[in-house]
């Protein structure tokens, strides 16, 4: 396993945020992730459960920590919070003058499309090699993996509903604000499909696609599931369509609480409005008895 690097460190609301750094071996370039742990104790405390949030367009981990209300809200609930960056970085990383492509837009996949699929394997940082360098610094990052929820924003809402549907019994719930719902039918996600997976209507972009994937879901999926969405947001009728993510995942009876609000837009204000009741929605979940 890699060794961390200690990036930064500080107090707030009675816990400790770090960053970490190291080399990944999937991204194959350093990367940045932070981790909230709250109420630092003795050695023999129990180790809290753990929330994934992941991050939208052009966002790093810092966003959400600095301006989402995340931190105060998992100290509430004594919950650790996992942040990784949005996609590999670096001068030896392929990228594109443009927001919504390239570093800081990995969109939470596995590239298969050269140059991308060198450095673009955000799937498998996320669900593998991330969760594998925590266990293995379980002395600094004093936190409990088995009992995990994830949920995410945008770019990041599409990539915590596509991870936790993929992986039944991973994660104890999921939730979103204003997530990407049908990636293969929006410019954002065509855009993304076409340039890593080499097409954005092959199965495999369909295996990257919320909708899709509810839609044709083979599998026992019971996790409860959280959508916020504003109303006023000027990407919701053009690049996210909840509604069709609600619809499909009727059909094959999974549960989806949708909620629309009136005068709400995609920034972080959107976010820290309703960050209470997603990181409660989650407590929940994550202090439930198997």
């Amino acid at each position: 396993m890699p060794d961390l690097e200690l990036v930064s460190k500080v107090c707030a609301f009675g816990g400790v945020l770090s960053r970490y750094a190291f080399h990944s071996a999937s991204l194959n370039s350093r990367t940045t992730f932070a981790v909230f742990i709250p109420r630092l104790s003795d050695a023999d405390a129990a180790r809290p459960p753990t929330l994934f949030f992941l991050s939208g367009l052009t966002c790093t981990d810092e966003n959400v920590c600095q301006k989402g209300g995340a931190l105060r809200a998992c100290a509430r609930h004594n919950i650790a919070l996992v942040v990784p960056d949005t996609s590999p970085r670096g001068s030896e990383v392929p990228d594109e003058d443009a927001y919504d492509f390239g570093q800081g837009a990995g969109f939470y996949l596995d590239a298969t499309a050269a140059p991308f699929s060198t450095h673009y394997n955000m799937r498998t940082f996320v669900a593998r090699e991330l969760p594998d360098v925590i266990k293995a610094n379980v002395e600094k990052i004093p936190i409990d993996l088995s009992r995990s929820s994830v949920f995410g924003h945008s770019m990041g809402g599409h990539g915590a509903l596509c991870l936790a549907l993929s992986s039944p019994g991973r994660f104890r719930s999921v939730s979103a604000f204003a997530p990407v719902c049908n990636p293969t039918a929006s410019p954002w996600g065509r855009k993304a499909f076409d340039k890593y997976l080499g097409g954005a209507d092959s199965d495999l972009a369909k295996s990257y696609d919320a909708t899709e994937l509810v839609r044709t879901i083979e599998h026992t999926f019971d996790a409860p599931i959280l959508i916020d969405q504003g109303a006023n947001d000027t990407f919701y009728q053009t690049q996210l369509f909840p509604e069709r993510f609600v619809e499909a995942a009727s059909t094959t009876g999974v549960t989806v609480k949708y909620r629309l609000h009136e005068g709400y837009d995609h920034s972080y204000y959107f976010i820290s409005t309703f960050m209470d009741d997603h990181v409660e929605f989650h407590a929940k979940a994550l202090a439930a008895t198997e």
